[in-house]
């Protein structure tokens, strides 16, 4: 298929209702993990969610509407670890999985973690 007409990763698992949905249950399942809530006190997640919907969507080739911090600025001095970092990832390819995700997107957002691990992990 030409890339001109190829449907993006985006329009392929639902477009924004799809992402906000993902993004809505991948807060809910972090923050019933002691392992992660204590990353979000005091955070106003309902601002964070709409970054995470924003550079979600742009990295599933939706609209590149994402306006805030680089990763490495956001997460610098939050001491996030690999095995924490590494378990975000798991919860959110799970999440995907879950809304019927298909296994070449969720390959894409496995090689965009992987990708920016390095600007995360302290």
């Amino acid at each position: 298929m030409d890339v001109s007409t190829e449907e993006s990763f985006y329009l392929r698992i639902g477009g924004e209702p799809a992402v906000s949905a993902a993004v809505a249950a991948l807060y809910r399942v972090i923050l019933a993990d002691d392992r992660l809530a204590g990353y979000f006190a005091g955070i106003d997640l309902d601002r964070l969610s709409r970054h995470m919907i924003a550079l979600l969507s742009q990295v599933l080739g939706g609209p590149a509407e994402y306006s805030g911090r680089d990763l490495r600025g956001a997460h610098r001095h939050l001491g996030i670890t690999a095995a924490h970092y590494d378990l975000v990832g798991a919860y959110l390819i799970g999440v995907l999985a879950g809304l019927g995700v298909d296994d070449e997107v969720l390959a894409a957002v496995r090689g965009v973690l992987a990708a920016s691990a390095e600007d995360v992990v302290e």
